[in-house]
């Protein structure tokens, strides 16, 4: 367990291949979907995809290292890309709060 009551970060590095599949295509889908429930649970904080589509970065909120592991392999396209993944110290980012009035 870590110092900051389990809340590990780790900056995940996906490499996409060149040669993109059908197969893959379909599993966007399902890919979608654990995201979005990754998100929901706290699991992740970000997740980014490059302009170009060869990278995707995402930053994970985890107790463990194996927990990331397990995180990364129920995604449905992992068995398609490479990762690699790097312990954070911190991650920040500005999010949009709406406006209000105070009439």
């Amino acid at each position: 367990m870590s110092e900051n009551g389990g809340n590990i970060r780790y900056m995940v590095e996906f490499t996409i291949p060149d040669d993109f599949t059908q197969e893959m295509a379909e599993s966007i889908p399902a890919q979608r979907n654990k995201v979005e429930t990754y998100f929901y649970n706290g699991k992740l904080l970000s997740y980014t995809l490059a302009a170009d589509r060869s990278k995707l970065w995402a930053i994970f909120v985890c107790h463990s290292e194996a927990e990331l592991i397990n995180l990364i392999e129920k995604l449905p396209m992992t068995k398609y890309l490479d990762y690699n993944y790097n312990q954070i110290l911190f991650h920040e980012m500005i999010t949009k709060f709406p406006s209000f009035s105070l009439n």
